[in-house]
């Protein structure tokens, strides 16, 4: 990650007491922004190649709600917090297998965001259905690297294939017959069966289901897209994810699991969003079609005014660009808005 104001010029973060409100006014802006996005609010924990992973405020209050009402279970909050930080390190690998590869396929990704219901990774990639689909697949792929890793690990811990090969239902039943020497080693062998099952589970899941924004519902959209074009691919894979949020809503309700409920109504917004999307920019391009046909020819100047124009947007964003810096500092900068700020420097020094 490029640090440093010296880079783009004359940029200084200004001192704590020009922002008119101290650190505690900073961290604020830090998480929350301009406030008008809640899907944004999320505390920074660490930047590593470029990438910055933030925390949802949303899964800091689960995580400590989890850890509360563990005082009044079986289960403790020592193996609650376990339970939280393997399913927390193997969704984090998953992430940064989607950012890493939306990389190799000629795009960029500099953000994730950790959520109560997943991760979420901010990829950019190339409009060609073969670099979003080895996007979508770079998650899994990275719990396919894990799976035999930690069965072999589960394995070795308890001697049991049974814990190897569980029952996906019944998982307690995998360490029901286990007896350990101590309560150190009873907690190292379910912390290792605890990840060979989560990720087994978060690898099904993620495949096995395709709804948006679960990765089985970007790999269907990225197949068919490459038979139907991207807007039909994007409606067949939209319609095919609200089948499929109805059905595991039902399901949840049944087994009376909150979580699987959530998750399907979250997808289930995602894939509607997306259809509802899709129809306002269907509208858009048939009036711009006709507009098209009505219009009159082009005036000769008009190349002119449309390049003083673009002129006057890219300074008006490096204009925002230089806010956010004189409120948040020069490392809450996107990877996208070092670049934009980075070019616009070499266009001031070449007089271009």
């Amino acid at each position: 990650m490029m640090r440093g104001a010296d880079r783009h010029g004359s940029v200084e973060p200004p001192s704590w007491d020009s922002r008119g409100g101290g650190w505690f006014r900073h961290a604020v802006r830090r998480v929350f922004g301009d406030g008008e996005n809640p899907l944004t609010w999320a505390v920074p924990l660490y930047s590593a190649w470029g990438i910055r992973v933030r925390l949802h405020v949303v899964f800091l209050i689960v995580i400590v709600a989890r850890l509360v009402h563990s005082l009044w279970l079986d289960i403790g909050p020592l193996y609650t917090a376990t339970g939280l930080g393997c399913l927390f390190v193997l969704v984090l690998l998953h992430e940064y297998g989607h950012c890493l590869t939306a990389r190799r396929v000629g795009g960029d990704a500099d953000e994730i965001i950790m959520w109560p219901l997943g991760g979420l990774a901010m990829c950019r990639v190339p409009d060609d259905w073969r670099a979003h689909l080895w996007t979508a697949l770079g998650g899994p792929l990275v719990n396919v690297f894990l799976l035999p890793v930690l069965a072999a690990a589960a394995y070795f811990a308890t001697r049991e294939w049974s814990a190897v090969f569980f029952n996906p239902f019944r998982p307690e039943l995998a360490l029901g017959g286990f007896a350990a020497s101590s309560s150190f080693a009873l907690w190292l062998v379910v912390t290792i069966w605890w990840l060979h099952y989560m990720n087994a589970v978060l690898l099904a899941f993620n495949l096995l289901v395709p709804m948006f924004p679960m990765d089985g519902g970007r790999i269907l959209q990225a197949a068919l897209w490459a038979r139907s074009g991207y807007a039909e691919s994007m409606r067949t894979a939209s319609v095919v994810g609200l089948v499929t949020a109805v059905a595991l809503f039902v399901v949840a309700a049944v087994g009376r699991e909150t979580l699987l409920m959530a998750i399907a109504l979250f997808g289930g917004l995602i894939c509607w969003f997306e259809r509802r999307r899709l129809s306002l920019l269907a509208g858009e391009e048939s009036e711009f079609s006709a507009s098209l046909r009505d219009e009159p020819p082009e005036p000769p100047n008009r190349a002119e005014e449309r390049r003083r124009q673009r002129q006057e947007e890219e300074q008006a964003e490096v204009d925002r660009i230089l806010a956010k810096i004189s409120e948040q500092g020069i490392d809450s900068l996107t990877r996208a808005e070092r670049k934009t700020l980075q070019r616009a420097t070499e266009r001031k020094r070449t007089g271009g």
